[in-house]
């Protein structure tokens, strides 16, 4: 593989490591005022004696550390050790059903401290996922010529102008290999890395989507709740600053349907008491979710429960996905897709952009006006197992990111012999 060619003089390359490490000690103790921070602050400082692994799995937060397990089945009998920056990534990684998988928080990225740690593990490649680009590492891994391999690799043209800033020293520790998401996001890290470096791999995400059994009406623990000759609608994952837009959605809809049964998800539980006082003054009658003992009235369920909204995506006849109607990125539209229910959202999807436009159409409908989603999620449905068929036909055809991903890593596990 080409190597990217080096564009600053070896002294200034030292130069700016020796800047790079020092900010970090500079920092460190402001740092540990973040009670985030603290959480297992010995492991962020290095300490402990994680046993050798063959990789060593870097991913951010829980979203990373959930392709993990993917990654792993294509590599069967390897050692690995999985770090990650959030004790949300952490539990993720804790609860993956791989063999041989060991979890820690990731160290403060120190040269010195990601080198001890190098030299304890012992790994043959260090796989970073989507967008851990960390100086201190990779410092650490080329100083001992441990090869790095980027996989699901997707970069932002906002990120891209930051690392085009300080590309000629990013370039003297370069990552071996880049499996970007996109033929984009490919371009992008070939511009900071050298493009002998990138090739496309895909998206490892589609090989976890549409994962949830399809759950039938006999087989749902809330079908008592629901009452099956009413309309059903989910509003699922709303947000705190969309709420104004979602409450003018409910009205809407019952008022074009005062017999249908509207099932209403914050995506946090401490606005449930904020819900009572908008549905109360906007005379929306509600129940709580935790105060159904049969079927529900016409009128919200304000679900106050957690875990339950696959199963009521089951039972919708159409769903509204929050965090769209404000600039928030959208929550997950598939997860109703998958139950063979139409969704429709905002217009602010940027969180899924990497399920692909295509899918904005038949399967999902976008739109920024509240009176085109209440005709929207007042239409009839159509069959649920042909609304799911149709969403597998879709992320089937993009799956495979995994054992592509696979593929780049597995060339240097069996380089030398590992201990």
């Amino acid at each position: 593989m080409p190597l990217a060619r080096n564009l600053m003089p070896a002294a200034a390359r030292r130069a700016l490591s020796a800047l790079y490490a020092l900010l970090w000690c500079s920092a460190g103790p402001l740092l540990f005022l973040s009670p985030r921070m603290r959480q297992c602050w010995r492991q962020r400082l290095g300490f402990g004696r994680p046993a050798p692994c063959d990789v060593w799995v870097q991913g951010a937060s829980a979203g990373e550390c959930a392709l993990v397990a993917s990654l792993l089945e294509h590599l069967p009998g390897v050692r690995v050790l999985a770090t990650s920056c959030t004790s949300q990534g952490l539990d993720v990684l804790r609860k993956a059903n791989a063999s041989g998988l060991q979890a820690r928080m990731l160290p403060l990225d120190l040269p010195w401290l990601m080198g001890r740690m190098l030299d304890r593990v012992r790994p043959q490649a260090v796989v970073l996922l989507e967008t851990e680009i960390w100086p201190g590492l990779l410092m650490a891994c080329a100083d001992r010529k441990v090869p790095v391999i980027v996989v699901n690799a997707r970069m932002t043209p906002k990120s891209l102008a930051g690392y085009l800033f300080l590309r000629p020293w990013l370039r003297s520790f370069a990552p071996t290999a880049v499996g970007a998401i996109a033929p984009a996001d490919a371009r992008r890290f070939g511009l900071v890395f050298g493009s002998g470096r990138t090739s496309v791999t895909g998206n490892i995400k589609f090989d976890r989507a549409m994962n949830a059994p399809f759950l039938s009406r006999p087989d749902n623990p809330l079908a008592a709740f629901v009452p099956e000759d009413r309309s059903f609608l989910v509003l699922g994952s709303v947000r705190e600053q969309e709420e104004t837009a979602v409450l003018y959605l409910m009205e809407r809809l019952h008022a074009a349907d005062t017999q249908c049964v509207i099932g209403l998800f914050p995506r946090h539980m401490h606005r449930i008491s904020a819900w009572e006082a908008l549905l109360t003054k906007a005379r929306v009658p509600w129940t709580r979710r935790s105060a159904l003992t049969g079927p529900a009235a016409p009128g919200v369920i304000l679900w106050d429960a957690f875990g339950e909204l696959g199963q009521a995506y089951a039972l919708a006849r159409r769903a509204f996905v929050g965090g769209s109607l404000a600039r928030l990125g959208g929550q997950n539209f598939l997860e109703p897709l998958a139950q063979g229910v139409l969704p429709c959202v905002g217009p602010h999807t940027r969180n899924f952009d990497w399920v692909g436009g295509e899918i904005f159409g038949d399967l999902v409908f976008r739109s920024p006006d509240v009176a085109e989603l209440t005709r929207f999620l007042l239409e009839p449905a159509p069959p649920r197992d042909t609304v799911r068929a149709k969403a597998l036909d879709y992320v089937r055809a993009r799956q495979g990111a995994s054992a592509a991903s696979a593929a780049l890593v597995a060339p240097f596990l069996s380089r030398r012999d590992h201990d």
